[in-house]
Formats: C-alpha cells, sequence, structure tokens
C-alpha cells in the first residue's frame, strides 16, 4: 500500500469531500463541519481550513495545518497539526487530531496517519508533542501509543500524552 499525506488545496473535489461526509459531524469531542454541508460550499470550506495555518493562537482556535491522507490515491482520513498551543490547548486537544473515515476504520490507518505526521512535526523543527484521547476511546490511545506516546496522566476521563520526537 501507498500511503501520503496532502495539504489541504482548493483544488481537492468530489473523492475528498466524499471523505468528510463519511465521517460524522460529531463523536469524541470533534466536529466535522463539513458532514451535510453541500458540494457547492466545499471549496469555500477549504479556503478556510486552509486559512487556520495564519491563524494566532486563541481560545477558540490556533495555527493548524490539515491534511488529507490518501491510501493508494483514495482519501482515508484527515489529520491537522496545531504548529503553536498554549497550555489551555495542550490541556483541551493537544497539538494534533485526526478523523478516519467511518468506512475504513480498525485497519490501521490512524497509527499511519499520525506517523507521518510526526514526520511533518520533525520537518518544522517540534522535538516533543502532546495529546489527549477520551479515557473510553480505546482506539485513538492506540494510535498515540502505537506512535511512541507516553502516558502522563489521566484526569476526569481524559488521558493525556506526550510523544518526544
Amino acid at each position: 500500500m501507498h500511503y501520503v499525506l496532502k495539504e489541504l488545496n482548493v483544488n481537492m473535489g468530489k473523492e475528498e469531500y466524499d471523505m468528510y461526509q463519511d465521517i460524522p459531524a460529531k463523536e469524541s469531542g470533534s466536529t466535522n463541519e463539513c458532514f451535510g454541508l453541500p458540494y457547492e460550499k466545499f471549496e469555500d470550506y477549504l479556503q478556510k481550513e486552509i486559512n487556520r495555518k495564519y491563524n494566532k493562537v486563541t481560545f477558540d482556535d490556533t495555527p493548524t495545518i490539515s491534511y488529507i491522507m490518501y491510501v493508494d490515491k483514495r482519501p482515508i482520513g484527515l489529520l491537522c497539526l496545531r504548529t503553536e498551543i498554549d497550555e489551555n490547548w495542550k490541556k483541551w486537544s493537544g497539538n494534533f487530531y485526526y478523523r478516519v473515515r467511518v468506512s475504513d476504520r480498525k485497519k490501521g490507518y490512524g497509527t499511519k496517519m499520525l506517523e507521518l505526521g510526526l514526520k511533518e512535526f520533525r520537518k518544522l523543527g517540534f522535538k516533543e508533542i502532546y495529546g489527549q484521547s477520551s479515557a473510553g476511546n480505546t482506539a485513538s490511545a492506540k494510535v498515540i501509543e502505537n506512535n511512541g506516546g507516553i502516558l502522563l496522566e489521566e484526569d476526569e476521563g481524559t488521558r493525556y500524552y506526550k510523544i518526544t520526537l
């Protein structure tokens, strides 16, 4: 199998749109704002997400670079890298989040996606990153642990991890 991450761009089309439609609108604390969005508005959605990499850290958002992972040219999931976080974001969500389309879960794609994301973090000069998962989300915990995540603590139903790069 051939795996590749591609940064979001406005030329993405129906295949990528269909991937977003195969990711629930809400689950495990994340929101897919593209779910149910008419295809005619997809390019505007992509542009908004692309522009996030120029954000400043605020209570509501961070500078974020978004990628789609392709397996043999098929879009499988979304990986977002937060390139700057504060203590609030370290506790709230960490440096990354990912979503795999429902039809392709339990195939190891989340682990591979984060592995590729760690390479991007290294290119950006990161030495360590932080992540978290809900204590009940064993799939997400496995993705992080399979990529070297060390459990720092579990507090009120959330598991906090650090990955040294």
